[in-house]
């Protein structure tokens, strides 16, 4: 699978080929950041008030997003 997916020499998420993309409407699917940013923006309000009830640690905090995409959910959490 793991080849399929992102092997540098034709993976799926690895290779850009001209006029095809697969994320998005004109891909071959679509997730709910590539459709509003208010999934993430909100998701960006809960992680700010979970770390306001916890006391503010001074250690921060890592949000990491995990998976194939552009970093789309990551940009709106952020914003």
């Amino acid at each position: 699978m793991r080849q399929c997916l992102t092997s540098p020499e034709g993976g799926y998420y690895t290779t850009k080929r001209e006029g095809r993309d697969q994320f998005g409407q004109k891909g071959d699917f679509v997730t709910s950041p590539e459709i509003s940013q208010v999934f993430g923006e909100l998701l960006g309000v809960w992680l700010v008030a979970e770390w306001m009830l916890q006391g503010r640690k001074k250690h921060g905090v890592e949000i990491i997003e995990v998976g194939p995409g552009r970093g789309t959910l990551m940009d709106d959490i952020l914003r």
